[in-house]
């Protein structure tokens, strides 16, 4: 067909894309017009669309992984105190730093 791109595949939506599909969504058009629209597949058109109405956001996270529980200046207090007393419980860390800490975070500090 002439005028139409060569699809890439696996390539994620931009978020200059992102936002005419949400546009194009909320103003009521089907998801089959708007993949036709935008020339991409239609799961990713859905997916966006999903993401905006469960998150209110069509922007993609930044980062990875799980966030952190102890802030780096709680770090070395954590590893100071584990250190100093090795029979210190988990359970007397996590009182005095005031952080909820797990076993394996202070675990992974001595390492």
């Amino acid at each position: 067909m002439p005028g139409k791109r060569a699809r890439r595949h696996f390539s994620q939506l931009s978020e200059f894309e992102r936002g005419p599909i949400i546009g194009m969504k909320t103003a009521g058009w089907s998801t089959r017009r708007v993949v036709d629209q935008m020339d991409r597949l239609e799961c990713a058109v859905r997916n966006c669309w999903e993401q905006w109405t469960r998150d209110g956001t069509h922007v993609r996270k930044t980062g990875f992984g799980a966030t952190r529980k102890t802030t780096r200046r709680e770090d070395p207090r954590i590893t100071r105190q584990a250190l100093v007393d090795p029979t210190v419980t988990h359970s007397t860390i996590r009182a005095d730093v005031g952080v909820a800490t797990v076993p394996q975070t202070i675990s992974r500090h001595l390492a």
